[in-house]
């Protein structure tokens, strides 16, 4: 549409004010260009310039909703012009619905068949709504029209590398970014992806650079905070040098981060250091000499333990590392000795007594404490447990020593602790006395299905009470996706049409223990319903607490025996049981009964123990059977004790960092439980095939695992063919860890 003529006032206000609109769009002054197309549009109601105008800068605005309306406007108004049509179709994408988005890319594209952008932004939709082969075959027509088009790259390195090529998408994602002017707002999303391609390929370095640059972009995306800590996950290398500890030190405190997570990279970053890394391996090499190599190293050992970023590992998750935790076990020996002979140090040394209490805490006080350091624990508690108690200076410090050694809550000072405010210790006494206290009032409140009769239901029920598992304080929190969309995400090489569409899924997790893996799909599936359920009370009510710390709303708990989960009158389209039924007296009855709660073609995610990843665990666990460790704290502190003094050189795989060794729950519930079963896929294959389940994979433990497999077979539908993943299981016994996460859908 031509511009109106200058002849009269108002046509020349009009044109002004779209002068004036544009000149401000094209600076980036959203709300002004916004103001001006208004105001044109006050003059001329149907004028597709300005409409075009106001709903580009609404859309700018992060408001692509009210966008759409108007581009529908400016379209009507101009129903030829491509570049309209484009427009709305981005207001579609930004908004999130990509159906009605690829229409639009594809009429801009067929008014103009040289419009590649447009082509590749449909490509993007075809590829976001499952057409992944429709979307290759539009990301190659972009580019032959431009062969450095970064969104046609990006979305062709998207695609290899959810088909297990990181290789080849590592190589698309950098030639967008080089065909990218560096502010551009694609270099974020391209960043990370190339970070994560690779990841896959087996260069961490890289990858978390590539990661921790586009963090640097875009600091306010939670989603990209959240990938970095989950690849962070068990790995030994990292960038070294101030910028990536900053981002690791943020990382300790988001609270939608699992700490857990960021606990090798902080080893490897300190490791970094090459005194410290000298000095914690003596530690690991002369286990027994841990204070003499400390009096030797002591302007190291200090350095080490002021170290913020060391400081804020041990408050904020197990430490995985035995030379680490021999040091802190050494540390508390020292404050116990130290707050007897001079007790005025003892107010000097408070800052590290809580953050020793904090380490004991999540730990779950794993640690050993030798037969001197118990005796001057019980005179230290003894001296506190005066009508003074607060009062004196150090006082704060001796409690925070208590509580490094033993739980509070199982110490004569717990209930005079909760007598007056202590401000420097509220965290400590929050954790160990306010929340085994708030748990205590919702587990009297749980719903009971039946109570169970089960003998070895009744064991597993025991030992859970006891040690409720595993102890977590944050979790990774997900962006909740649509549930086709959900599912595809773990098992990429299903077909869109394999995947129901459900828009509010009913979901059962049946297990859920303290409700890590309840909060994981809690924040997975949109719009989701849950019910989870447990044989433990303690766990149950752990979860429960967590789920309020969440708001979470959508959670159901109840407990219940997975034997009896066929007096429910209802039916569930997933259901997630994750180490659960290689806990029972019979799998196979256990699996029966979850298969029986599945709608027609409902899915069910399932972790099983592998019998080949768990061969040393199988040994460490026949070791403690002839040693006789009993079952209890003091046992397992004992083989734990025993193990790190490499009595059973052999045996160090479990103690792995990525293992369940580091705190008391995880450890009793990895060597010391009362029953447990183990397999092989084929073995789990038959079983589910026999309750009438068809397999439909299992996933890998890490992107470069499954690069890896499919590198050496011809299509993703390998990852359903259980022969092929059981010899690679055989090759790499390391690939699944020690549990299967697998996949199965109701015939």
């Amino acid at each position: 549409m031509k511009p109106p003529g200058q002849g009269s006032a108002r046509r020349q206000r009009l044109v002004e004010a779209l002068r004036s609109a544009a000149e401000h769009f094209n600076g980036g002054r959203w709300p002004d260009a916004e103001a001006q197309a208004r105001l044109a549009l006050s003059w001329a109601p149907g004028e597709a310039t300005a409409l075009n105008l106001l709903a580009s800068s609404v859309m700018e605005s992060k408001r692509p909703d009210e966008a759409i309306p108007l581009f529908k406007r400016a379209v009507a108004a101009e129903p030829k012009s491509p570049f309209l049509r484009f427009n709305l179709g981005e207001a579609y994408r930004r908004s999130g619905a990509y159906a009605s988005a690829l229409p639009c890319f594809e009429r801009a594209a067929a008014l103009k068949p040289d419009f590649a952008e447009a082509i590749a932004l449909a490509g993007e939709c075809l590829q976001l709504i499952g057409r992944e082969d429709e979307a290759e075959r539009h990301f190659h027509k972009a580019l032959r029209l431009a062969p450095d088009l970064p969104t046609a790259l990006h979305g062709l390195g998207s695609l290899q590398l959810q088909r297990a090529a990181p290789a080849a998408a590592a190589g698309n994602f950098s030639r967008a970014l080089a065909a990218l002017p560096p502010g551009h707002s694609l270099r974020p999303s391209l960043l990370a992806n190339l970070g994560r391609a690779f990841l896959q390929t087996g260069d961490g370095i890289a990858g978390f650079e590539a990661l921790s640059q586009a963090l640097e972009m875009r600091s306010d995306d939670a989603g990209l905070w959240r990938l970095l800590a989950t690849s962070l996950r068990h790995t030994k290398v990292v960038p070294l040098g101030e910028p990536f500890r900053r981002i690791l030190l943020e990382l300790f405190d988001r609270s939608d981060v699992n700490p857990r997570d960021l606990a090798t990279a902080a080893l490897a970053l300190l490791a970094g250091n090459e005194q410290i890394a000298q000095l914690l391996n003596q530690i690991e090499e002369n286990p027994g000499e841990v204070q003499t190599i400390l009096e030797s190293g002591a302007g190291v050992a200090t350095e080490l333990v002021s170290d913020p970023l060391f400081r804020k590992l041990v408050a904020s998750a197990p430490v995985p590392s035995t030379a680490v935790e021999l040091l802190l076990v050494q540390l508390r020996s020292d404050l116990l000795a130290l707050v007897e002979t001079v007790p005025e140090r003892r107010s000097g040394e408070r800052d590290l007594a809580i953050c020793l209490a904090h380490q004991s805490f999540l730990n779950e006080h794993v640690q050993y404490v030798d037969p001197d350091d118990e005796a001057r624990l019980d005179r230290l508690i003894a001296d506190l447990d005066q009508d003074d108690l607060g009062e004196r200076a150090g006082d704060a410090t001796g409690v925070a020593i208590v509580a490094a050694c033993r739980p509070l809550i199982h110490t004569p000072l717990a209930k005079r602790l909760g007598a007056k405010p202590w401000p420097e210790l509220s965290e400590i006494l929050r954790e160990q006395l306010d929340e085994p206290a708030q748990e205590a009032v919702i587990r009297a409140q749980l719903s009971i299905l039946k109570p169970p009769t089960d003998a070895t239901s009744l064991a597993v029920q025991e030992q859970y009470e006891e040690s409720p598992y595993p102890r977590w304080t944050r979790c990774s929190i997900l962006e909740p996706l649509p549930f086709r969309a959900a599912i595809r995400v773990g098992l990429p090489h299903l077909l869109q049409s394999e995947v129901p569409d459900i828009a509010d899924p009913r979901i059962l997790v049946a297990g859920c223990g303290t409700g890590l893996e309840m909060m994981r799909v809690v924040t997975s599936y949109k719009s989701a319903s849950v019910l989870a359920v447990d044989l433990s009370a303690s766990s149950l009510a752990y979860a429960a607490r967590k789920v309020r710390e969440y708001q979470v709303s959508n959670v159901t708990f109840m407990q219940a025996d997975i034997l009896d989960l066929g007096l429910l009158d209802e039916r569930f389209d997933l259901v997630e049981s994750f180490g659960v039924i290689h806990h029972m007296a019979d799998p196979a009855a256990g699996l029966a009964a979850l298969a029986g709660l599945l709608t027609p073609k409902g899915l069910l995610s399932i972790g099983l123990y592998s019998a080949i990843g768990r061969r040393a665990i199988v040994e460490a666990r026949a070791h403690i059977d002839r040693a006789g460790y009993p079952v209890s704290l003091e046992g397992v502190r004992s083989l734990r004790r025993h193990l790190m003094l490499k009595e059973r050189p052999d045996l160090a795989p479990v103690m792995s960092p990525a293992s369940d060794f580091w705190t008391t729950s995880d450890c009793r519930d990895l060597l010391f439980h009362v029953n447990e079963h183990r397999f092989t896929l084929l073995q789990v294959s038959e079983m589910l095939r026999t309750v009438g389940l068809t397999f439909l994979g299992v996933e890998f433990s890490h992107g470069l695992d499954r690069a890896r497999f499919l590198s050496e077979h011809e299509s993703l539908a390998a990852v359903q063919d259980v022969t092929a993943l059981h010899r690679y299981e055989l090759a790499h016994p390391e690939v699944f860890g020690d549990t299967y996460r697998v996949w199965a859908r109701r015939c």
